[in-house]
């Protein structure tokens, strides 16, 4: 459930917590080139994923242009 804006005074406590707190000096990550490699196949582990829809759909519409333009040529030979 969302909260609403944040007050000054929630912004001044989330500021002086980030402070305090300090995240970005315990920062995670891999640092050795082993590492790396093995982070940078995370999404790649259970295979190659389709292309975006979007992707998809310009790729089926210029196959469906393709179709469309091979049926009126067809009829303009005088073919079925």
């Amino acid at each position: 459930m969302l909260r609403g804006p944040l007050t000054e005074a929630g912004r001044r406590r989330l500021r002086e917590a980030a402070q305090r707190n300090q995240p970005w000096r315990s920062s995670t990550g891999p640092r050795t080139a082993g590492g790396k490699a093995a982070s940078a196949q995370n999404g790649h582990r259970h295979g190659p994923r389709p292309d975006s829809r979007r992707q998809l759909q310009l790729e089926l519409a210029g196959v469906t242009a393709l179709m469309s333009e091979m049926a009126r040529l067809r009829q303009a030979i005088g073919m079925r």
